[in-house]
């Protein structure tokens, strides 16, 4: 019989936080050129200011960033 391995909730914390704010993602969002997921709201205002993955640096869309958010 396989053993069955715990998962404690500070395992999934790396992947349902947001690496802007640092709070568990709210209206999560992924950025489709390097699918990195934020909070919508936070990656929104990120990107009236930069046109980079806030997580990898990747340039995400030259003229209009918000047109690679899913």
């Amino acid at each position: 019989m396989a053993t069955q391995r715990k998962h404690l909730v500070k395992d999934f914390n790396p992947h349902i936080t947001c690496y802007i704010c640092k709070g568990y993602l709210i209206k999560p969002t992924t950025v489709t050129e390097c699918l990195h997921t934020f909070c919508k709201t936070c990656i929104v205002q990120h990107f009236e200011d930069s046109n980079d993955c806030p997580r990898c640096g990747n340039q995400v869309h030259e003229t209009n960033p918000l047109e690679m958010l899913r």
